[in-house]
């Protein structure tokens, strides 16, 4: 009992010295401390790359003339020839911005990648190097067995929709690469109306995805991943001044604070995705 009572003070301590640490880093952004001068330095993604996962799963493809190859890719494409590349960067990093911008570090956008500075305590960087859109229509089969073993299907498709981001922290070349992304499923209900030679006839019903769809997943992942740089940001500014970190900061950016802590091993592994 004792030492289980002494465990629990000394995490209890322990979280308390570690709040105490993040809580000071945001403050004296807030309150405009003379020691507050650290800068952010961002650079932001200049293109949309666009991306038809479909095509990976088409026989022959990179046999097929020009034209036949026009043909299959309209055949497989729904929104990635609708979207308008301005509008989803400008969501995007609208998005991204104004987050970061609740965490009342000052932001210098930096155009050309090469520029940025060396990344440190005072030189905060972040590269979102490089954006895609992934479209991928996926076959989909219900099937079933009676209880006298008939088997039955319906075949039909899906359609995926994802916004991948891959970023880095520094601007040297050998620094590591981490992924972030968002994405949307379309859903299929169906009723079965009649059985026929191995196939089922369906009543269908389909929630699909659009265009709207890719802007508003470039707006949720412009707002994660602001959120996500603050929480990385003051957790390793906190394992830098206690020398060891258990903890991991969650970040609450409509009111510049920190709602909750969860263990560091836990927090980083649902952070940024490492790329091997």
């Amino acid at each position: 009992m004792f030492i289980a009572i002494s465990l629990m003070l000394f995490a209890l301590s322990s979280c308390t010295a570690d709040y105490y640490y993040a809580g000071s880093y945001l403050n004296k952004f807030e309150r405009g401390k003379d020691d507050a001068t650290e800068r952010i330095y961002v650079s932001l993604p200049r293109e949309v790359y666009h991306t038809n996962s479909s095509l990976n799963d088409i026989p022959g493809f990179m046999l097929m003339s020009e034209y036949e190859q026009d043909s299959v890719i309209a055949s497989k494409t729904a929104i990635l020839d609708k979207v308008n590349d301005d509008i989803f960067l400008s969501q995007f990093t609208s998005y991204f911005l104004y987050t970061l911008s609740q965490f009342c570090v000052p932001i210098i956008l930096v155009q050309d990648p090469s520029e940025l500075p060396k990344a440190d305590d005072q030189h905060l960087v972040v590269d979102l190097a490089q954006i895609e859109i992934e479209e991928l229509l996926e076959p989909q089969r219900a099937d079933f067995s009676t209880r006298k073993g008939y088997y039955y299907f319906y075949d039909y498709d899906l359609r995926h929709l994802a916004v991948n981001l891959w970023l880095r922290f520094d601007a040297s070349d050998s620094a590591d690469v981490y992924f972030l992304g968002n994405g949307v499923d379309e859903t299929f209900h169906g009723t079965v109306v009649s059985l026929d030679e191995g196939q089922a006839k369906m009543k269908t019903q389909f929630e699909r995805i659009n265009v709207n769809d890719a802007y508003r997943l470039a707006r949720e992942l412009g707002t994660h991943c602001a959120t996500l740089y603050v929480e990385r940001l003051v957790t390793e500014h906190v394992r830098r001044v206690k020398g060891t970190n258990d903890w991991y900061f969650i970040y609450n950016p409509a009111g510049n604070y920190f709602d909750d802590m969860i263990l560091y091993e836990k927090g980083i592994k649902e952070s940024f995705i490492p790329v091997k």
